[in-house]
């Protein structure tokens, strides 16, 4: 049996020419994998860039689909043990959730509803199950769940291999040893937590591709389709797919035909003048785009750190690349130390802040509030989806549940 893996397509991800770019990675790679005959593919997470899509991404997201041309086959997939028979057009595509598309569990996933439309088979807390020519793989998936409650949530899971037939597990989670001591994002699951047993354990979310075997586990960060987070991993490898080969366990990487260019990079100052990190920058974006680029228009992302000279702080450094403006798409970043403590610490706590959106702030104030009074068993995430939509009586009977 032949599987076709990706992950982290982002539709609806927005901004210039980067909206109809995740629909066309998408549809290319359903494309990819119908010609290498593909028997059924793999997502793992983050099909969605966000939880609630919008009408226009809906009508682009079942275009796109159609693409998956095909009669319909029928698939048996599991829920905390209960089965259920799911039709499914072209080509079976196997998905999980991703952290963008996490809800609580009173309210509909955007995946849920690709599957009653027959788009896909949507998986959590359970497994499918695949079928060709008298051979049965097991696909289990768990969905992405809030970073700080992974572990806990793996491990109540507690996926088992199907002795004597292939078994791979779908995740969509951070990950302790592949996050950079410099990176904020926060990770309850190591390797080592992993199950043993599976042939091969699939994971999205972290946007670069990476393939580790160790201690009896082999383990592949599938990577994205797009580039939406601009890490500086992703600079270093392309994008594209992966096929799986379920009797020799041969892995393929196959590239994107068209790449879209990142260029990244981190430039260190110590006590320099405005005009010098200035004159620095616009350096380094002359030399990336120098060369010629095609159908994608490159990405430049550019991380200014250190010092200022005293008098100085980061409004006084004002980069403009507008002469660039039609044919790159720019990212910056300014992270200079501020000589003063005070200052130093409320800058980092703005940032912070500036990274989380709404919905994060929100159920962090809950969180504090809800441990203010001493509540047990409390799903505060749940809670907090209840108020959102004014589900305040069912948020009430939880409430008093938890007392």
């Amino acid at each position: 049996m032949l599987l076709g893996i990706f992950s982290d397509s982002h539709l609806g991800f927005g901004g210039e020419d980067r909206f109809e770019e995740s629909f066309a990675r998408f549809k290319e790679s359903i494309k990819m994998f119908k010609q290498h005959k593909v028997d059924f593919v793999l997502h793992a997470g983050d099909l969605f860039d966000c939880a609630v899509p919008e009408q226009e991404v809906w009508l682009r997201t079942f275009n796109v689909f159609s693409a998956n041309e095909g009669g319909l086959s029928e698939v048996k997939r599991t829920y905390l043990g209960a089965e259920k028979i799911v039709k499914v057009k072209g080509v079976p595509i196997i998905a999980i959730h991703g952290t963008h598309e996490f809800r609580g569990k009173d309210f509909a996933n955007a995946l849920d509803i690709l599957e009653e439309s027959n788009c896909l088979v949507h998986v959590h807390a359970g497994y499918a199950v695949l079928e060709k020519g008298g051979e049965t793989v097991f696909v289990h998936g768990l969905g992405g769940v809030p970073e700080k409650n992974a572990k806990l949530v793996l491990e109540k899971y507690h996926p088992v291999p199907i002795s004597g037939h292939t078994n791979l597990l779908l995740l969509h989670q951070s990950f302790i040893d592949f996050l950079p001591f410099d990176d904020d994002a926060i990770a309850s699951l190591s390797l080592s937590d992993l199950p043993k047993g599976f042939d091969l354990i699939l994971d999205g979310h972290l946007h670069w591709t990476s393939e580790q075997n160790f201690d009896g586990v082999r383990f592949l960060l599938t990577g994205s389709a797009i580039f939406t987070q601009m890490k500086k991993l992703e600079a270093e490898k392309p994008k594209g797919v992966y096929l799986f080969d379920t009797v020799s366990k041969l892995l393929t990487f196959v590239p994107f035909q068209c790449q879209r260019k990142l260029f990244y990079e981190k430039i260190n100052f110590n006590n320099a003048l405005p005009e010098e990190v200035i004159r620095l920058a616009n350096e380094k974006v002359d030399l990336f785009l120098s060369g010629k680029f095609f159908e994608l228009k490159p990405l430049v992302r550019i991380k200014l750190t250190g010092s200022l000279a005293k008098g100085f702080s980061q409004s006084d450094v004002v980069l403009n690349f507008s002469r660039y403006s039609d044919v790159a798409v720019f990212s910056v970043s300014k992270n200079f130390v501020i000589e003063s403590f005070k200052k130093k610490i409320e800058g980092l706590k703005a940032e912070q802040l500036s990274k989380k959106n709404v919905v994060d702030l929100g159920v962090d104030l809950l969180e504090k509030n809800v441990e203010e009074a001493g509540l047990k068993n409390f799903d505060t995430r749940r809670i907090f989806d209840l108020l959102a939509v004014s589900e305040n009586e069912k948020a009430q009977d939880l409430l008093m549940a938890s007392e």
